[in-house]
């Protein structure tokens, strides 16, 4: 039986502009993107989006397409759970031509000051996650960008919503790696969780570091807007998260409507590099 070779290499799977893994093609998309994890969250983005409609769906990678405020296109691309799938995204994102992209997610508190619900920007993002291990780290950790965490905190202003400062510590793993006892496990569960109180950051989510690594490493600008969805240190668990996420929703649109009108970075990235 012969065997039919496509016209893409192993090493660069592109073809014709389009990538191996999102639903979509060079020049389609708008120049900032929103990056929930789960792939109903893009859906969810039509309650602040105007004339919003899906572009496709590969894997966990969904992305749709809305207008924000005086008609700013939006992009909202799901990721998918941990560091792996979310590199995916970010990489290429960026060769599509995307040039800034705002992780919109949830995370676990692990100070008081935070309770389930609070809408979170992160300021910084400490080493932890696999994927990003393969990006060179600046010692200390990875920052959101300026402009977006800029773009963040004058949103939160103009729609009145409380905005909290965080860092977080970003896992691949949402069992042991964040603490959670498991049968047999438990002293190791106990350790973990020392482990991440001692790091001194506001809270765990499996994404962030990810997303700011891998941005920096393709030359676009990225942040983090969080809801915390449940509170470590109290043991609260956020049930019905809606409210917060469309509330987090309409300040990431918000935001991304005004950075698309900002000067974007000189990408060493982009649709003309790499083979496509």
């Amino acid at each position: 039986m012969e065997v039919s070779l496509m016209a893409r290499s192993a090493q660069d799977p592109w073809q014709d502009g389009t990538p191996p893994h999102l639903p979509a093609k060079v020049g389609t998309l708008p120049p900032v993107c929103l990056l929930p994890g789960d792939p109903a969250r893009v859906d969810l983005a039509s309650e602040v989006l105007a004339d919003f409609e899906i572009v496709g769906q590969n894997r966990e990678f969904r992305i749709g397409v809305g207008r924000a405020n005086g008609g700013v296109p939006v992009a909202v691309c799901s990721t998918g759970i941990g560091g792996p799938s979310t590199e995916i995204a970010v990489v290429e994102l960026a060769r599509l031509g995307v040039t800034t992209v705002l992780r919109t997610g949830g995370m676990g508190a692990l100070s008081e000051r935070i309770a389930p619900g609070s809408v979170c920007a992160v300021t910084r993002a400490v080493p932890g996650s696999g994927a990003a291990a393969h990006y060179a780290a600046p010692t200390g950790g990875r920052e959101a960008d300026g402009a977006v965490l800029a773009g963040l905190r004058e949103g939160a202003a103009a729609l009145g919503i409380e905005l909290a400062e965080i860092t977080v510590a970003t896992t691949d793993s949402y069992y042991l790696g964040q603490g959670r006892p498991l049968p047999g496990h438990e002293a190791r569960a106990a350790a973990r969780m020392a482990e991440l109180r001692q790091l001194g950051v506001d809270g765990v989510e499996m994404e962030t570091e990810t997303v700011l690594a891998v941005a920096g490493a393709m030359g676009i600008r990225a942040g983090a807007v969080l809801v915390a969805h449940a509170n470590r240190a109290t043991d609260d668990w956020l049930e019905d998260y809606r409210p917060a996420q469309l509330a987090m929703l309409r300040l990431a649109v918000h935001s991304a409507a005004a950075l698309s009108a900002t000067p974007e970075p000189d990408a060493t990235r982009g649709p003309g590099r790499g083979r496509h």
